[in-house]
């Protein structure tokens, strides 16, 4: 994203609408609408849809879709080697220490089988993901959305950074069916899952989600999260969690105070001649499956709890320097959104009727981006 300038400034309650790209993507996919070279593009029309309904719904001020970068993950493998080990993930490939023939081998082998699917005319769902993916970030550049990636970083991340960065009068919608993300539900931040079509707010956390807001960072380091290969306590399930502490459900609580009720009902069932619950003693010695061993709750926090979000460098150099800039609004229009889907042979949005629908929601956020593109420009 092109910046001139960082802007920040105190005025009336600004409402940022922060998209988690590709979760919203990979929802997307379900529509495989393909055009004449028999390239599927139904993914791009259904994000855009989405994204523009949402628009539609408060006149935001800012809309920023946060992307996952080129080996993203890699910072929390790096604390925990089976992240996502579920998914195939090779995160082994961006070891620092991996050799200089090491590291040419890889990129070989990565494209020899990328040559390879592409020659026999497969494009598989990663292709497909990746180059919808690529026009979507192109369209959305000529609308004016604020676009954030880096190599390494999740978009988890970015969007953490900005929840926690934002401005003191904003408040903030975040576009998701991420559950991890519920944890940054506030007074001035709130969730639309688009699978529910719906809003979960600090009001309503536990009955859309089963468990308050509040919980959920420590609900994940005890139980771990299946999604991410995160292991928590050994035996000990979410619904074994709510059952042995009912108060986690609706009341916001610590591991400490887990910890004292465990040893405590430990307790309890010694003076009443019962057999320990497994379970319980697993949560009091810390005990898991994962590789995290003894520190299982320290890992665990590292790499789910979001108020320390795990950025690069160069990424946390960027979101300081470009969070509020001013975006460069000259050479952004809607024709050249016509030639992309012309160039890609998106048929179905040739239509005028249908192009309109889809688009004009996000004329505000052009509108707006250019206002404060041109009134930096007399300055």
């Amino acid at each position: 994203m092109k910046q001139v300038t960082r802007q920040r400034q105190k005025d009336d309650t600004k409402f940022s609408l922060v998209v988690d790209g590709n979760n919203l993507l990979k929802i997307s996919l379900v529509n495989d609408t393909m055009n004449s070279k028999g390239e599927e593009y139904g993914a791009v029309i259904s994000f855009l849809r989405m994204l523009g309904n949402v628009l539609k719904k408060k006149d935001f001020d800012y809309c920023v879709v946060a992307w996952d970068g080129e080996g993203s993950g890699v910072l929390r493998w790096q604390i925990y080697e089976d992240y996502k080990a579920n998914r195939g993930k090779k995160y082994w490939e961006y070891d620092p220490n991996l050799s200089e023939y090491s590291e040419r081998l890889v990129k070989y082998q990565q494209a020899l089988m990328k040559y390879s699917k592409l020659k026999k005319g497969v494009e598989d769902e990663d292709i497909s993901f990746e180059r919808q993916r690529a026009i979507i970030r192109s369209i959305l550049e000529e609308l004016c959305i604020r676009q954030y990636v880096f190599d390494k970083v999740e978009g988890d991340d970015i969007i953490a950074y900005y929840v926690k960065h934002k401005k003191e009068n904003e408040k903030v919608v975040i576009m998701s069916s991420d559950k991890d993300l519920t944890q940054l539900i506030s007074d001035s931040v709130i969730i639309y899952n688009p699978r529910i079509r719906d809003f979960i707010t600090k009001d309503n956390s536990v009955e859309r989600i089963g468990i308050t807001h509040q919980n959920v960072v420590l609900e994940k380091i005890l139980c771990g999260d299946s999604s991410d290969n995160i292991k928590g306590v050994k035996g000990l399930g979410e619904a074994t969690l709510i059952k042995l502490f009912p108060f986690i459900k609706d009341e916001k609580t610590d591991l400490k105070a887990i910890l004292e009720r465990s040893r405590s009902l430990l307790e309890e069932r010694a003076q009443n001649k019962k057999k320990p619950l497994k379970a319980l003693e697993n949560i009091v010695n810390g005990v898991t499956d994962g590789c995290q061993g003894e520190k299982l709750y320290e890992i665990n926090k590292k790499i789910i709890d979001l108020s320390e979000p795990l950025l690069t460098k160069d990424a946390e150099e960027s979101l300081k320097n470009e969070l509020y800039g001013i975006m460069d609004t000259s050479d952004r229009t809607i024709k050249n959104v016509y030639s992309i889907i012309r160039d890609n042979d998106m048929s179905e949005l040739f239509d005028e009727s249908k192009f309109s629908e889809i688009f004009s929601s996000y004329e505000r956020i052009r509108m707006m981006e250019e206002r404060r593109f041109k009134e930096y420009s007399k300055k």
